[in-house]
């Protein structure tokens, strides 16, 4: 968990993938980063931490995913 809140506390991107949001405490991993890091939220449906998020794509992670690491390496 030590590593875990060390990457959190330095990271710029954050993305949630997949999740329901309510396991923790991956769960809670998103207070920690909010209003810091840009966050990315990419599940089938919204999650129960869905507004805490920059931005929310709901589709499968096999079309989602590709698309959101092309935009991140596009610039």
């Amino acid at each position: 968990m030590e590593a875990i809140e060390a990457a959190l506390a330095r990271c710029a991107v954050f993305a949630a993938i997949g999740t329901s949001g309510q396991v923790y405490p991956a769960a809670g991993f998103i207070n920690a980063v909010v209003g810091r890091a840009r966050t990315m939220e990419l599940t089938l449906e919204p999650s129960a931490v869905s507004p805490l998020f920059d931005q929310v794509r709901h589709g499968p992670a096999t079309a989602t995913v590709p698309q959101f690491v092309d935009e991140l390496l596009s610039g």
